[in-house]
This record gives structure tokens, sequence and C-alpha cells, in this order.
């Protein structure tokens, strides 16, 4: 059974080792190589969320909690969009650590609230065919 809240924490965790590689490396590249990963692997993360999770969390856990997350993915998109444009420029480091902290804040309220809260609403066929659907969406990237 893939559990959709287990593979979400595994994104979470592939993303904060990247961030940390990312906050002590040197312009080159395997900072190059590391910002394309981080990028494409958290772009992705959040249109799973937003188009898959999202929606049941406004429908069994509440329309706030859903519009939070949102305006969250958004301040990490501008995160990435700075960090990408500082690749190779001295205030890299700086949009690092605004992005991390945005992520770890973000991650904190999803898996300590959110997702327990999600998971307790859903039923095991629910559950399952949400997992359905992330695993599809991440295979189809």
């Amino acid at each position: 059974m893939p559990d959709p809240v287990a593979m979400l924490k595994q994104d979470h965790k592939e993303a904060k080792q990247l961030l940390r590689e990312l906050a002590d490396s040197k312009p080159g590249n395997r900072r190059d190589t590391k910002v394309a990963k981080l990028s494409d692997a958290l772009l992705l993360h959040m249109r799973i969320e937003e188009e898959v999770i999202y929606p049941v969390v406004a429908e069994l856990v509440g329309n706030e909690e859903a519009k939070e997350a949102n305006i969250e993915h958004d301040l990490a998109r501008e995160g990435i969009t700075k960090m990408q444009q500082l690749e190779d420029e001295a205030g890299f480091g700086a949009a690092v650590a605004m992005l991390t902290a945005g992520i770890n804040h973000h991650v904190k309220e999803e898996e300590q609230e959110i997702f327990p809260k999600l998971k307790k609403q859903l039923d095991r066929e629910r559950l399952l065919a949400l997992g359905d659907d992330v695993s599809k969406a991440k295979a189809n990237g």
C-alpha cells in the first residue's frame, strides 16, 4: 500500500538534505546540479500536494489549512527563483537560508498538524487511492 503521507515525508527529508548540502556548497557544476535537482524535486512535490493532497485537506481538515499551505508554496517558489538567480553570486547562501527557513516551517506544519489530521479522517480505501494518485503523479513528473 503506497502511503501518500510517507511518500511526501520522504520528499521532505530529501529536500532538507539537499538544502543542507547547498548551504555549504561552492559555485560550480556540483552546485548547479544540486540546485537543478532541488528545484525540480520541490516544484514536482508542490504540484502533487496542490493537485492531489490539498483538495482533500480542504475537504477533510479545513480550507484555512489548505489555503495557508498554498501560500507557503508560493513563497517557496519565490525562494527557488531567487536561489536560481543567485546561483553563482555572493547572495546565494542567504537565498538558500531563506528558502530553508520557509521549507522547514512548512514541513513542520504539514508533518505535525495537517498530515496527522488528514490520516485520521481518511478511511483505508481513500488512503490507498490517494497513495496511488501520488505515486502516479510522481512517476509522470
